[in-house]
């Protein structure tokens, strides 16, 4: 029988299916070659971090209350900024609706224009309205029921803090070939965030694989082609970041099999910044061994 990762048994995935998992097969690269890759990996990670939507400029997270909020640095603010004007304006919340109002003589630009008053498009409608004044851009974010402010500090002295991430020495075995089995039965997990909320996703498919003769499943979110894994091992805490680890997962090919390279598997955005909001592993993607491949923890 497949060992399920929870102690919660999920009848809806119960299914019978047919099984195949076979050791990690040999890249078509040379070692060399894999190397390289992974370097270019790693340095296109830490560019990412780095960039103007990365992680490592956020330095702020406020939740709104309903009302009128006032902010800006000086400390008779609700939202007080770490830096610039006293005072940048205010937000008045009304259940879904924030707008924003500029102070006299202060200009802020949203989208790149002068504005003195926006009503504020969030980022669960795509991408949110920015903005901006001096090296600070800040926009409307929404999770669940929750209305927040993210600050971003293009100055933030954590982007030229970060020099590199530390990994576990890269392994081809830790790329392991599993069995792509399509979802068919609208099978969902349930994906807790850091805010105490679950979100129920729909999973493309499952993936079935062995690990020192003993099988396993996984079960990735977003869509066939590109699937999205957040999921946790006994390295957790100790030499990776404590709430799990996130990767990203090609398509099956022809013959429904998918190569998970665990060498590519990243800290989410909460290792880097305590102003993030991330998803936390479910409990059918929690791994009962060390996978010692991949980012390690960082200091935070």
């Amino acid at each position: 029988m497949i060992k399920t990762l929870s102690p919660v048994m999920i009848s809806a995935c119960m299914f019978l299916v047919g099984f195949s998992a076979c050791q990690a097969p040999t890249p078509k690269e040379t070692d060399n070659e894999y190397l390289r890759s992974i370097e270019q990996w790693d340095s296109m990670r830490l560019k990412n971090l780095k960039s103007e939507n990365g992680w490592l400029n956020l330095a702020g997270l406020y939740w709104l209350q309903e009302g009128e909020i006032t902010l800006g640095s000086g400390p008779d603010n609700q939202l007080v900024f770490p830096r610039g004007p006293e005072k940048i304006g205010s937000l008045v919340r009304q259940d879904d609706q924030v707008l924003f109002f500029a102070a006299n003589n202060i200009q802020v630009l949203a989208n790149g224009k002068p504005t003195e008053k926006i009503a504020l498009k969030s980022d669960k409608e795509g991408s949110p309205d920015k903005l901006t004044i001096d090296s600070l851009c800040f926009y409307l974010i929404q999770r669940g029921e929750r209305h927040g402010i993210r600050l971003r500090d293009y100055l933030n002295p954590k982007i030229d803090a970060l020099q590199a991430i530390d990994r576990f020495p890269v392994h081809k075995d830790w790329i392991i070939r599993a069995k792509f089995m399509r979802n068919t039965k609208g099978i969902t997990i349930q994906v807790p965030d850091v805010l105490g909320d679950v979100s129920v996703e729909t999973v493309p498919g499952i993936l079935e694989f062995e690990y020192n003769n003993e099988p396993y499943r996984l079960y990735p979110t977003g869509k066939e082609e590109r699937m999205f894994l957040v999921f946790g091992d006994d390295t957790n805490a100790l030499e990776s970041y404590g709430a799990g680890r996130f990767l990203s997962i090609e398509g099956p090919d022809s013959l429904g099999y998918v190569n998970i390279d665990f060498n590519k598997a990243y800290n989410p955005p909460c290792a880097f910044s305590e102003f993030a909001t991330c998803p936390l592993p479910p409990k059918v993607n929690m791994l009962p061994f060390k996978v010692l491949a991949g980012e390690k923890s960082v200091p935070h």
